[in-house]
């Protein structure tokens, strides 16, 4: 198993525990009118916490993986010769590295993070572990794609996969990574308690997206991982 399958089957085993969790509490709570555990009365309010920790649970797995996929790669750059980069790799290099800070300061400032690029580029064999950029906003299936797509990463999903992905009534016509993304957003940052915050949402509905998600973090996670291990990041050797 690649590292990073290990580390989404490890994140996967918490989550799955996490879920258990409620579960054993919801039919705890169901199946006894009078159902204490030590000086608490379960309640659908404790539920209902447990059921919005469930989602930022969710979302952090994702973020987890992607973050560790980000490191892969960069560490896979940083390890090799940046003459043997291939366009891609390159320009998200630059992105990081250049593009983002050149935006934060005046035209000499401008200048001297071009020169320490270009110096880098010219001077060392190999940069040591490298930062790349995600894209903007809060992950989800469109901004893994378009990572994928600056770094030329290549996705193989069988079709039942992306039909599971795509935009749905079920979720406000936004595909459940984006619900996902959205309501956890809403979560994080306030604008729902976590009493409120998947009050809408039955256990087996978290359990459904739960599937969804997990399922394609798995071959979000092998195609990164395929991109480092066939040095898809480099150009060939001739």
């Amino acid at each position: 198993m690649t590292i990073l399958r290990t580390a989404l089957e490890a994140r996967r085993e918490e989550f799955d525990a996490h879920f258990a969790l409620a579960h054993a509490l919801e039919d705890r709570m169901v199946l006894e009118l009078d159902a204490p555990i030590g000086p608490v009365n379960l309640s659908a309010r404790h539920i209902n916490t447990l059921k919005s920790g469930l989602i930022v649970h969710l979302y952090n797995v994702e973020e987890a993986i992607m973050s560790q996929a980000l490191q892969r790669l960069g560490g896979a750059l940083g390890s090799s010769d940046p003459r043997r980069w291939t366009e891609f790799s390159l320009r998200e290099w630059l992105r990081e590295s250049t593009v983002s800070r050149i935006a934060e300061s005046n035209e000499d400032g401008r200048l001297e993070t071009v020169y320490r690029t270009s110096a880098l580029l010219l001077t060392e064999p190999t940069l040591g572990p490298q930062k790349l950029k995600k894209p903007s906003g809060t992950w989800d299936d469109k901004g893994i794609a378009t990572f994928a797509r600056r770094m030329n990463v290549t996705f193989d999903m069988p079709p039942e996969m992306w039909q599971r992905i795509a935009a749905s009534p079920v979720y406000g016509d936004k595909t459940p990574m984006q619900f996902l993304a959205g309501r956890r957003n809403a979560i994080a940052h306030g604008r729902r308690s976590f009493e409120d915050g998947a009050s809408d949402l039955r256990l087996a509905d978290i359990r459904t997206l739960a599937d969804i998600v997990l399922d394609y973090m798995g071959y979000a996670a092998d195609a990164f991982q395929a991109h480092v291990d066939t040095d898809a990041h480099l150009l060939p050797v001739s």
